[in-house]
């Protein structure tokens, strides 16, 4: 019987196919929540590949694979994604406040793919 250390990687990869089916299918979600205001098809489809088509794609090969490489590569995509929040805070003007929603959530899935490596 597998613990619960063992599914929180698989849990990961499902909150990022979710966030994936978000950003292809209704990408004006993440858009209007930063308020980014998008004037061009070009730009929707560049959001729809990067917040969409790319979490679809590795969250579903995390999920076939279910390797604890491909779990670290994407845990550790996911930690310098929350580093670089800290980075933006510092350098860009970002306010503490209006960066903890998404600290919080790219930490989150951060750790549930690096859970494994440290149970």
């Amino acid at each position: 019987m597998e613990s619960v250390v063992d599914w929180l990687p698989r849990v990961g990869a499902v909150l990022m196919l979710i966030i994936g089916l978000v950003g292809f299918f209704k990408p004006q979600l993440f858009t209007a929540s930063m308020g980014i205001e998008m004037t061009k098809p070009e730009a929707w489809s560049e959001i729809r590949a990067v917040f969409g088509g790319m979490n679809i794609g590795l969250s579903i090969a995390a999920l076939l694979l279910n390797s604890p490489q491909v779990y670290m590569s994407l845990g550790l995509a996911w930690l310098f994604l929350t580093l670089a929040r800290f980075y933006s805070i510092a350098k860009d003007g970002m306010t503490f406040r209006s960066s903890i929603p998404p600290i919080v959530i790219d930490g989150g899935i951060a750790a549930l793919f690096l859970s494994g490596f440290f149970a």
